[in-house]
């Protein structure tokens, strides 16, 4: 767990505050709020650089289910069709979606995470089984070989080169550390209608509910896990949801429940992070991060992890900083990233988070590090949508070689010099167009611009403080027209959906971007190609 050596601005005035009743580092600080119920997710899709041909996939809450988004023409891995939704019923399947590749995502469950979400969506090409394929079922007593003789549970030691088909149920935790072969993977793939392999003893109730595991552990490389969006794993007390150190790991359309409960404003139950990212070459893609007391996802030293079309939301901030509970400090990051280097944050969606931010880059190389060698380095942060009217700021920037921001809505409350992105010490090679931010500040972590390193145009601002340098193509107006987010100035929207960022017809954002902005992603947020000139923002 991070320790920070600089003070944090966090939003004060906020339910938490006094609930969690936690410490703050400065006269400025106070704690952030909680999420919200549920409601109607709009499908969100499209990738970007090599993964621009990746499908779509839908969120729809409350009752129904969603249907995927269409994906790019000619889509690859297509692992995100039909995700489910967040409403405060289980969602149903989605479907696949068109044009989408090989594999899609079912529906996850809503906000109860102890509701049965609905059958995996359909969609997916079939897996061809030559010898190699494994069932699992909950109520199974055999060995695997079919889903009539199904093993009860994943065995503990998997082959290299098979696949591991799991249907509905409660399965235990699971440490995935079976040695590499090669180049051969490992598959786990929860079943579908569409997709289960032997049709011997298969029965369609295998995927009407969800699989529910406790915490994943991948220490070893070469494992694909597709939750398809009916996965569900659930955190230990004071525990990691799900830690990835193995290299070149895939995971996809997993609901991580950190199951986080307060008593007497006391953590007593539930994960302190979601997630934890080291090995190399990792994909995290088409999953919901959830409920946990204090990270969202950390992640640090490593390279080449694409983190695209996830959700991050109700992070309660609460641990020793506070006296709310035993977790290292308390102050929650929605992505929290560290001697990261030439990785990608695309399409994610990160919302009410207490204590700090959304999206925190590490900023103690230099007193508790390895200096230099320990900045993050070549990071690309586009089409994402980072709301957090909480904190003081929505997002940090500090100890960073090569950052690009392009395409993202970076949303807040405005409070005074605070409210939007804060840019620190040790940020070199910075390039931000196209945005939505609210506010940039430098002063708070005792920075100033430099026209040498600090690069931009085509953003639109919601408060000029006089610190970056506007360039001649930039908009500053307190209201950018979001349909359902107000200005800068206005109160907080709980549990808000993507689709409340949309621009209105009326938004200054409409055709004030530009098609040249460097490694801006042909597809929106949600998977729509962009218009030329584009719409500032992450939302077409």
């Amino acid at each position: 767990m991070r320790r920070r050596t600089r003070a944090l601005a966090l939003a004060a005035g906020s339910a938490l505050a006094s609930t969690f009743a936690l410490a703050c580092s400065s006269d400025d600080d106070a704690s952030g709020g909680t999420g919200g119920g549920g409601g109607t997710a709009a499908g969100q899709g499209g990738a970007s650089g090599s993964n621009a041909g990746s499908a779509g996939h839908g969120n729809s809450g409350g009752k129904g289910g969603g249907t995927a988004g269409s994906g790019a023409p000619g889509g690859g891995t297509g692992a995100q069709s039909g995700r489910g939704g967040r409403g405060a019923e289980p969602g149903r399947g989605g479907s696949g979606g068109a044009n989408a590749g090989s594999t899609s995502v079912g529906g996850t469950s809503g906000r109860d995470p102890t509701a049965e979400a609905g059958a995996a969506g359909g969609g997916e090409a079939p897996t061809v089984c030559d010898a190699n394929c494994h069932y699992v079922q909950a109520d199974g007593s055999g060995d695997g070989s079919s889903w009539a003789n199904a093993a009860s549970t994943l065995p503990d030691e998997l082959t290299r080169g098979h696949v591991y088909f799991v249907a509905g149920g409660s399965y235990p935790a699971h440490v995935f550390d079976d040695p590499p072969s090669g180049e051969l993977r490992i598959r786990i793939v929860r079943a579908t209608l569409d997709d289960h392999g032997t049709s011997e003893g298969w029965d369609a109730a295998f995927a009407a509910s969800q699989s529910v595991f406790g915490e994943l552990d991948f220490r070893q490389s070469g494992y694909d896990f597709e939750g398809r969006g009916a996965v569900r794993a659930v955190g230990d007390f004071q525990g990691t949801v799900v830690r990835i150190a193995g290299d070149g790991t895939h995971l996809s359309g997993v609901d991580v429940d950190g199951a986080f409960s307060l008593e007497a404003g006391m953590h007593t139950g539930g994960a302190c992070t979601g997630m934890e990212i080291s090995g190399d070459d990792v994909v995290v893609r088409g999953s919901r991060v959830h409920d946990i007391a204090d990270d969202g996802v950390v992640v640090g030293g490593n390279q080449h992890l694409l983190f695209e079309g996830n959700e991050i939301d109700s992070l309660y901030g609460c641990g020793t900083d506070g006296d709310c509970g035993p977790c290292d400090n308390g102050h929650s990051d929605g992505l929290e990233i560290y001697a990261v280097h030439d990785s990608q944050f695309v399409g994610n969606f990160a919302h009410d988070i207490a204590s700090t931010s959304t999206f925190f880059f590490g900023n103690w190389a230099d007193e508790l590090g390895d200096g230099p060698a320990d900045y993050c380095e070549n990071i690309l942060l586009a089409n994402n949508v980072l709301y957090n009217p909480d904190t003081g700021f929505v997002a940090y920037l500090e100890d960073v070689r090569g950052v690009t921001l392009v395409g993202n809505t970076i949303w807040g409350a405005h409070q005074g010099r605070y409210g939007g992105l804060a840019i620190g010490v040790n940020v070199s090679g910075l390039d931000i167009y196209d945005n939505v931010i609210l506010s940039i500040n430098h002063e708070h972590l005792a920075s100033t611009f430099n026209p040498a390193e600090h690069h931009g145009d085509y953003n639109l601002f919601g408060v000029s403080l006089d610190q970056w340098m506007d360039a001649e193509h930039d908009v500053v107006a307190l209201d950018p027209g979001f349909t359902a987010i107000p200005d800068a100035d206005g109160a907080k929207v709980d549990d808000p959906l993507p689709a409340d960022f949309t621009p209105t017809a009326a938004s200054p954002l409409n055709g004030a971007g530009s098609s040249d902005a460097a490694e801006l992603p042909a597809r929106d947020f949600f998977g729509t190609l962009r218009a030329s000139p584009p719409t500032i923002g992450a939302i077409e």
